[in-house]
């Protein structure tokens, strides 16, 4: 059976919902848990339309944590001139 699917479908599992994925994969593409877990263990494979739904999820996945980017690094850079100027007060007072 389709093992190439069985493997794509736990990584694409596990990068959208982490370890626990089958039961939130489940409910986002509308099948059974077991039916997931039947596509994960290679038995089954996975339909054309599954790989659609998840190609959109991943791409939904990817505009949300590109628009977070940005604010990420502002904080960053935020949280680092803090820092710096603590630092300097604290070494001269």
């Amino acid at each position: 059976m389709p093992r190439n699917d069985a493997e794509l479908i736990d990584e694409v599992g596990q990068a959208l919902w982490g370890p626990a994925w089958k039961g939130p994969m489940a409910d986002a593409v509308r099948h059974q848990k077991n039916v997931i877990a039947d596509w994960a263990s290679g038995h089954v494979p996975v339909p054309a339309g599954v790989w659609s739904e998840l190609a959109v999820l991943m791409r939904k996945r990817r505009h949300e944590l590109d628009r977070l980017g940005s604010r990420v690094q502002r904080a960053h850079d935020t949280a680092l001139r803090r820092t710096i100027e603590l630092t300097k007060r604290a070494k001269h007072p």
